[in-house]
């Protein structure tokens, strides 16, 4: 909430569009989502990510046998 609340003190209303004052709120709230992340062990290394995307890959392929 402190990042939102930061974020639209920082708003130039006459410069930032509705979709700009969206995209930033979204992209920074997800930034400080991923530092928690982070912060507590909520991570993957690069290998596993590889390994689970070959295992979605094999599920597909197995359920699209024509």
């Amino acid at each position: 909430m402190e990042i939102t609340k930061s974020i639209l003190n920082t708003v130039k209303l006459t410069d930032d569009t509705l979709y700009d004052l969206l995209y930033d709120l979204l992209f920074f709230n997800a930034l400080a989502e991923s530092k928690e992340d982070i912060k507590n062990g909520r991570v993957i290394t690069l290998e596993e990510l590889n390994s689970y995307i070959k295992d979605l890959e094999v599920r597909y392929e197995n359920n699209n046998i024509k």
